[in-house]
């Protein structure tokens, strides 16, 4: 598909799963199980409270206590990240990256709930383009994996999967080969089946047989046999059987960063044009150099040689409390220093960048800037990355 025009509500799920926050957790683990949906909505009429996703039933299963007898409330994630339904694919796609979530809420303009989208969602309307673009499952695939033996338990793989931010574990042998999987939704079943699923091993709830790929397998045939398994990861073993990697539909969409820097180019491009500025060149090896580098929950703003920003994207929301209609065109010197850069007239600057990028902690969150340069190492501007500490 084409991610940079493509509006989210072509692809959203427009069938939104709620429950009330005074409700306990027994309902929504059965709601969960039984129409096979990783996120329900907590609401109270139109009003949207917060989220309950897989990942925060395996999170309670972690802490302990009886998750059945919790209420909605408690265990829910607050406030919920929304988007309306006019938003752009890319714009929401990177809006979950920068806020560390896999599921936004999808409203109207008038704020009334019309969908959700998740990172499956967007994975499903991909074309074979996209992934032609990778060719090999290597090129894609995470090598950040929990393993654990079949004596471990239901606990201890909880654990693992909040450790190694993964939506699963992979049950090995001896010889490190995959004898099964153990994954989020299969812990919500776990915990809408038993009273106390963490003392459970991974023998007695391991789902078999594990589904396996090669590094080199083509990735447009892996996420084929993904689909029509119905089924949202494959583990990747090497020559020797090993597990080596996981693909997962988060690892396949990530894949979308790359994209967004031609897209944050144009943008740029169309900003600049209408502050009637020359267009700011934005050196792309740079750009994806500094995204892909960026941990989850880092904001991005780019700006002219004259510190006038061209580009913020949207996570300055929620790591700086900025919107990103409101920075457009200010001096980012200026916006730093409102947030606690003293020294930033005299630190951000050419000289000083020169020799590498420069890193400030000011207000809890941590700074990183740098020049921006073109294909002839020409300077065109700066870049500052933000993350909370």
């Amino acid at each position: 598909m084409d991610t940079n025009s493509k509006l989210i509500s072509a692809v959203m799920s427009s069938t939104v799963w709620q429950v009330g926050p005074e409700e306990t957790v027994e309902a929504t683990l059965a709601l969960m199980q039984h129409r096979a949906v990783s996120s329900v909505l907590v609401t109270e009429g139109e009003l949207i409270l917060g989220i309950i996703t897989e990942r925060d039933i395996v999170r309670a299963v972690h802490h302990g206590g009886d998750v059945k007898q919790r209420s909605c409330a408690d265990l829910m994630q607050s406030p919920v990240i929304t988007v309306t339904d006019r938003t752009l694919c890319i714009d929401a796609y990177h809006r979950m990256v920068g806020s560390g979530i896999r599921h936004l809420a999808v409203t109207d303009d008038a704020g009334r709930i019309v969908g959700v989208a998740s990172e499956g969602d967007l994975m499903r309307d991909f074309g074979i383009e996209y992934f032609m673009t990778f060719k090999d499952i290597g090129g894609v695939m995470s090598t950040r994996i929990g393993r654990l033996p079949p004596t471990a338990t239901v606990g201890n793989a909880a654990a693992q999967m909040l450790a190694e931010r993964q939506s699963c574990v992979v049950v090995v042998d001896a010889a490190g080969a995959p004898i099964g999987v153990l994954t989020e939704r299969d812990v919500v079943r776990l915990c809408n089946q038993h009273s106390a699923p963490e003392r459970l091993t991974l023998a007695e709830t391991m789902c078999t047989p594990v589904r396996t790929v090669r590094p080199g397998g083509l990735l447009h045939e892996a996420v084929k046999s993904m689909a029509e398994a119905r089924i949202r990861r494959l583990v990747v073993v090497d020559d020797r059987g090993a597990v080596c990697g996981l693909l997962t539909h988060h690892d396949i969409v990530l894949g979308l960063e790359g994209g967004y820097v031609g897209y944050l180019k144009e943008i740029v491009e169309k900003q600049a044009h209408e502050l009637k500025q020359a267009a700011l060149a934005i050196d792309e090896k740079l750009l994806l150099t500094n995204i892909l580098r960026s941990a989850t929950g880092t904001a991005l703003l780019a700006a002219d040689l004259s510190y006038r920003i061209s580009y913020a994207t949207p996570a300055v929301a929620d790591v700086l409390g900025l919107r990103v209609a409101d920075i457009g065109g200010q001096d980012l010197r200026g916006i730093l220093r409102l947030l606690g850069w003293r020294e930033v007239d005299g630190e951000l600057a050419e000289a000083a960048l020169a020799a590498g990028a420069l890193q400030r902690t000011v207000a809890g969150i941590d700074l990183q800037a740098s020049l921006l340069l073109d294909a002839q190492d020409k300077v065109q501007g700066y870049l500052v990355l933000a993350q909370r500490t």
